[in-house]
């Protein structure tokens, strides 16, 4: 039988409370895949909007169906994600929105990442920006390979952290769960979102048009 939950005292006393807040704080989605975490919060949404108001938070609930906070005053500090964490997300993003996945089951392995990355960006603009490079190699070897696969691996970890993704130690599943919708924030919008991430992916603004873009290169 689930404690009823009356007021902040005995939302403190829940043993599920404390894990739940640790993680909330450091930048952790919760959707329903994390099922007793997100029926706890769905349960007593109200007393925990009511604590973290107290600290300057926002409990936030996101259309797709994940729950974050979201600091309210510039005084707390927050985390963010380095770049090559930023761009895998928008990757993740845009395979979690292809019809070839979504067919499947929505699981895609390390390999195929890597062949969409460098497929939309090309050999060198991965080494460059995975490897931090500010001069491109005339040739890429199968090290950069490798240490472009250590980097990606290392992102995905990040993410993994905050509810983003979901993969196994082998990196031959990895699903992106619904917080991942989050990166998409500034472009849901538009009229064709997954046009616009793939817009962010090469560089590009999304928000410009053809003939501004056409315009820019002259």
């Amino acid at each position: 039988m689930e404690k009823e939950i009356n007021d902040l005292h005995d939302l403190l006393m829940d043993p599920l409370f404390p894990e739940l807040d640790m993680k909330l704080r450091t930048g952790w989605h919760c959707d329903e895949e994390e099922i007793e975490s997100f029926e706890f919060i769905s349960r007593v949404q109200d007393k925990i909007e009511m604590f973290y108001e107290l600290y300057g938070y926002e409990l936030l609930y996101a259309t797709e169906g994940y729950y974050y906070l979201h600091p309210v005053s510039s005084s707390i500090k927050t985390y963010k994600l380095g770049i090559e964490s930023m761009i895998i997300s928008q990757f993740l993003a845009l395979m979690k929105m292809d019809p070839q996945y979504l067919e499947s089951s929505g699981f895609f392995s390390l390999g195929e990442l890597l062949d969409r990355i460098e497929l939309m960006l090309g050999k060198q603009q991965v080494v460059r920006t995975f490897l931090k490079r500010k001069k491109s190699k005339e040739s890429v070897s199968e090290q950069d390979y490798l240490n472009v696969q250590q980097a990606v691996k290392r992102s995905l970890r990040e993410l993994s952290r905050y509810g983003f993704v979901s993969v196994n130690p082998e990196f031959s599943r990895i699903y992106p769960r619904k917080p991942i919708f989050r990166f998409m924030d500034p472009i849901r919008n538009l009229d064709n979102p997954q046009q616009a991430m793939e817009s962010i992916v090469k560089g590009e603004n999304p928000f410009e048009s053809e003939e501004e873009r056409e315009e820019g290169d002259e």
